[in-house]
């Protein structure tokens, strides 16, 4: 920074002052104690760079240390007033110790240690404070840690103090309060304590002070407002919180602000004065940095700001500014200082693009870097505003919602080297963006990001684009061919093309020079790689992903010659060909790997001891294949994806040592046999652990109960027997728990309701459970699919059963049952990217039987609320409470012994899709309520007592008849059992509550006795009022005249027609 120059010449003239000269002229002579001093400093120094202080020695021609490197004496006195021995930026230089004899230069004024690492000293020592006469003194970089001496409090016409990027730690010395002269103080990149120290504030010469980077917390303190010299304040990266004083208005000479409260450390955001006064009082500023304060209450920032009329640079990033505060501020004819180059103002809340761009398009037209990213801004770019802001070298508009073409103007900045426009709603041509782009005759674009919009076109020819560093075409729809002259963009780092339409063949030509790659992504386009067999690429990658790439049948030999691979994706790649050996020995460096969907066969064979895992590796995917034999030990990962393949056993992974880090495991649709190994004490991050549709025997382990993490269990399809394991009421994060379809017996444990409250879907069929169900599985509000069908239950339903709470909640299709975290790594298992982190998505699932047949539901399951009692042998009427489920989706009931009516209330399930009552001894008629079911697409009935006709609507009559078979005393359609008529119909015994019970034998006499009174009530009045009478037979006379005459024109045009024919 400018200003930081200036402080320093306005320091270095003072010290020429001090010095009368900073060069000693040829006569003088050096003092010879001062020069001992200097030999026995040298010899302490233990230099290991023989030409490093060369100049000093006891030789003929080195009497004169004066002239010695580094040194400067005074003209008047010859005493030494100033000692620079700061290390060279090329070479870093470790000395042993500083010697006491640097304390016998009495009349030193200028020290400079600065960037030497003293391996022998582990802090300042302290004879430093006995040099009363110096003014500079700058030790910053040299390693030197404990507490900072108070004996610096001693040098009292000190002007220049330079500590930064030590290893300090506790409080600063209440001696600086003695320092009155100080006017330039560094502190920063140390491991600094305690509030913010009060005895700097007594300092009024201070211009420059940073204390960043330290562990400084609480309020900042009001007397900062003393502090009137005071052009340079840095509080960044420490841990202050509450307000900015409202003193800092009397810092009328401040240019540089920053009181960044981040670190990387903690997350503390301050919450700013909520007028901001103090800020247009600081006409002088120049930089104003206020990352991630808390502007929310400011309701008058924006025209603060715009009163800082020599603003350079403003950062509001992450300060929850919102579009009313700019609004209301838009009609100010001053927005910004015409000199602003750099705007940050992202990680808010500004939506409205309409107001924000003229805003900025207004206020300057210097901007260098404008940032707007994470803010969700909603409308379009304006087409003008590249030709505004003509002086734009960075723009991120990255992560919003933005939509609309992407403006031609942009690319007719030619000083445009960064440009972030990823994660939107944009469109546009590619090929037009880069043709507008190579009319610049200098073309500095380095970074291009347009992923994750809608942009179309071709990919163009590029190789002009010579100092591009990152290309991110990925998530887009550019189609057509991949041209050979990318391969001349030899400072390419990134290339990600992902997920486009683009086709056809990659030869070495596309990589002849780009030796600088880093990461390639060509993944999820029709491309196929047409290599020789001995290529060896330019580059060495860290990251592959080129999942549906043609790469095979053969394994890339050229794989062999990346060394340095992290993340490699080659999934549904058409590989045939054995994994080589040398390939496993890759393993051990990387952090994500997917093979899956390829057809790899045989076993695996480690490289590594068996017992021994990776704790680095954090995704290893190699699902859908045709692997065999034991799953190995070295496959550990955080989340191991082996399921679809022929894995026989499993224990050599199961017990190894480096489980503890293991999220997620899916082994499911192998050949894993025996019993399963009671190891699970050290899988304690487990989240998911899915073992289903193998060949494991047995009783559940115990040790299942130690999986305090675990979320979701899939054992179905195995043959595990005996009861499930009491241990499991530990597992209170439980959300899924899946162990249908083995020889499970025993009854449905109470801790079941009482201990995993968080249950989402529970799935015992096809078992051997028996007795009731418990009430405690009415304490179950979150389930939303009960499936206990096929096992041997027995009593009522038990009428808590309403307490589901979730099942009376609509379905919903964008819900599904996901685990999830993050990391700041890059993943390659289903990524989400924001910012620098990670999200890895598992979306779970679960088979049900549905309309006759098993069926796997994941990304549907949200749509999913279902019970399943079928097939057992509970007793009892339906309870009227389950009618209240009102979101159930599928009822199974068939199969059971469950008597009387079916629920009149039955018409309350209107999400229902599938209804299964057959096979029961369910009496009665058929609720006239089912009719108005308009979802209801499955319907049995079968095999029942009940009686009398099938209501009418066309959901019980266009049924097959086969879902009321077996109810002999049923009638009426679809059945070819037509109902009697007139006195002769059947009469049934009508359930309490039922709409039908009104049509009864006293309905029709009262009908009956109505009409009769009715009729005579209407001709006794035409006989005894003649006006009436008049009356009623003139209307019947107009009727019968207009039925005619309509009568007759109808037919006179249909005669007419059938002539023309």
């Amino acid at each position: 920074m400018m200003m930081n120059v200036v402080v320093y010449a306005v320091l270095m003239v003072q010290l020429l002052a001090w010095t009368s000269s900073a060069v000693v002229v040829s006569s003088g002579k050096c003092i010879e104690s001062e020069r001992q001093a200097l030999l026995s400093l040298k010899r302490g120094f233990n230099v290991m760079y023989d030409d490093w202080l060369s100049s000093w020695g006891d030789g003929e021609q080195q009497k004169e240390c004066c002239n010695w490197e580094g040194v400067n004496c005074s003209n008047h006195t010859g005493h030494v007033v100033m000692l620079d021995l700061h290390a060279n930026d090329a070479v870093v230089v470790y000395l042993e110790s500083i010697s006491p004899s640097l304390g016998e230069l009495h009349h030193l004024k200028y020290l400079d240690l600065s960037g030497n690492q003293f391996t022998h000293t582990p802090s300042i020592p302290p004879f430093i404070g006995s040099l009363t006469f110096l003014a500079h003194l700058d030790l910053s970089f040299s390693s030197f840690g404990g507490n900072i001496p108070p004996q610096l409090g001693n040098l009292l016409f000190l002007e220049y103090l330079d500590l930064e990027g030590n290893y300090f730690s506790q409080q600063i010395p209440s001696q600086f309060s003695n320092l009155s002269h100080l006017v330039y103080l560094d502190l920063s990149f140390n491991a600094l304590v305690g509030e913010f120290p009060l005895q700097l504030t007594n300092m009024s010469s201070l211009t420059y002070l940073d204390l960043s980077l330290n562990y400084f917390n609480g309020t900042l303190p009001p007397q900062l407002g003393n502090l009137l010299s005071l052009e340079h304040l840095d509080l960044s990266r420490n841990a202050f919180t509450g307000t900015i004083p409202s003193q800092f208005n009397y810092l009328s000479r401040l240019q540089y602000l920053d009181p960044y409260p981040y670190s990387y450390l903690w997350d503390i955001t301050m919450s700013l004065s909520s007028d901001l006064q103090w800020l247009s009082e600081l006409s002088t500023m120049r930089y104003l940095s206020l990352p991630w304060v808390n502007l929310s209450g400011a309701s008058n920032w924006q025209q603060q700001v715009s009163s800082l009329s020599h603003l350079q640079y403003l950062d509001l990033n992450g300060c929850n500014l919102v579009d009313s505060v700019l609004t209301s501020s838009l009609a100010s004819p001053s927005n910004f200082s015409t000199s602003l180059s750099y705007v940050d103002i992202s990680n808010n809340s500004l939506r409205d693009a309409s107001f924000i761009f003229p805003w900025l398009m207004n206020s300057t037209g210097s901007l260098v870097t404008l940032r707007m990213n994470d803010n969700g801004l909603t409308g379009t770019i304006p087409e003008t505003l590249g030709d505004k802001l003509s002086s734009l070298e960075e723009l991120n508009l990255a992560n919003n919602e933005l939509k609309g073409q992407i403006p031609l103007s942009l690319f007719h900045s030619c000083n445009l080297a960064y440009l972030d426009l990823s994660n939107n709603n944009l469109t546009g041509e590619f090929h037009e963006y880069i043709r507008e782009y190579s009319r610049c005759a200098h073309k500095p674009l380095r970074f291009l990001d347009l992923g994750w919009n809608e942009i179309t076109g071709i990919l163009p020819e590029i190789s002009h684009l010579s100092s591009l560093e990152e290309l991110r075409l990925g998530n887009n729809r550019l189609s057509g061919t991949i041209h050979e002259g990318i391969g001349q963009l030899s400072n390419l780092t990134e290339l990600s093309l992902g997920n486009n339409f683009l086709k056809g063949l990659i030869s070495e030509a596309h990589f002849s020079r780009l030796s600088n790659l880093d990461t390639l992504d060509l993944s999820h386009n029709a491309l196929a790689f047409n290599v020789s067999v001995d290529w060896i690429p330019p580059f060495n990658l860290t990251t592959i992903y080129l999942a549906r790439c043609k790469l095979g049948p053969d394994f890339p030999t050229w794989l062999h010659t990346q060394t340095m691979i992290d993340n490699l994706d080659i999934s549904c790649a058409g590989i045939s060909r054995p994994v080589p050996n040398w390939f496993w020995d890759r393993l051990p460096q990387m952090l994500n790997l997917n093979i899956s969907h390829n057809h790899f066969r045989g076993k695996i064979e480690g490289p590594i001891l068996p017992g021994l895992g990776f704790v680095s590796l954090l995704s290893i995917d190699l699902s859908f294949n045709l692997f065999e034999g034991p799953i190995l030990a070295f496959l550990t990962a955080e989340q191991t994806f082996l399921s679809n393949n022929r894995f026989s056993i499993a224990n050599p992974l199961l017990c190894a040592n480096s489980t503890q880090y293991m999220r997620f495991m899916d082994f499911s649709n192998n050949d894993l046999r025996g019993e399963l190994s009671d190891c699970w004490r050290g899988f304690e991050s487990l989240e998911v652990l899915d073992l289903s549709n193998n060949q494991f025997y047995g009783n559940m382990p115990k040790s299942l109960g130690s999986l305090r993490n675990i979320q979701s269990i899939h054992f179905e399809g195995n043959d595990f027997s005996g009861e499930i394991p009491s241990s499991l009421h530990n597992c209170s994060q439980l959300q899924v728990f899946d162990v249908a379809g083995n020889k499970l017996s025993g009854t449905i444990p109470t801790w079941i309701g009482d201990s995993i409250p968080k249950l989402l879907i529970l799935s015992l069929h096809s078992n051997n459970f028996h007795g009731n169900i418990p009430l405690s599985m009415c304490n179950l509000h979150e389930l939303y699919v009960l499936d206990i069908s096929l096992n041997i239950l027995s009593g009522n339903i038990p009428k808590c059963i309403s307490n589901l709470s979730a099942m009376a909640t609509q379905a919903n299709s964008n819900a599904t049952i996901t685990h999830d975290y993050h990391y700041n790594l890059i993943d390659t298992y289903n990524r989400y990217e924001s910012g620098h982190e990670r999200y890895v998505i598992y979306n779970d699932s679960t088979s049900l039987i549905w309309k006759g047949k098993m069926s796997k539901y994941g990304s549907t399951l949200g749509l999913l609320r279902s019970i399943d009692f079928s097939s057992n042998r509970l007793t009892g009427e339906i309870p009227t409470e389950m009618m209240t489920l009102i979101g159930l989706v599928s009822l199974n009931l068939s199969r059971n012994f469950f008597s009387g009516h079916i629920p009149p209330t039955i018409g309350q399930l209107k999400s229902i899709d599938f209804l299964d009552l057959s096979r029961n001894h369910l009496s009665g008629r058929i609720p006239s309520q089912l009719a108005q079911i308009d979802r209801l697409s499955v319907l049995d009935l079968s095999y029942n007592d009940l009686s009398g006709e099938i209501p009418l609507g066309t959901q019980l009559q266009t049924r097959d008849a086969s879902a009321y078979a077996g109810n002999p005393k049923l009638c009426g359609a679809p059945l070819n059992n037509t109902c009697p008529i007139h006195g002769h119909q059947i009469r049934e015994h009508v359930a309490d509550g039922d709409d039908e019970q009104l049509v009864s034998e006293g309905f029709y006499i009262a009908m009956a006795v109505g009409f009769v009174m009715a009729f005579w009530g209407v001709s006794f009045s035409l006989i005894l009022k003649k006006s009436w009478r008049y009356a009623y037979f003139k209307l019947l006379s107009d009727v019968y005249d207009k039925l005619y005459v309509f009568t007759a024109i109808k037919v006179a045009k249909f005669k007419r027609f059938r002539s023309q024919i």
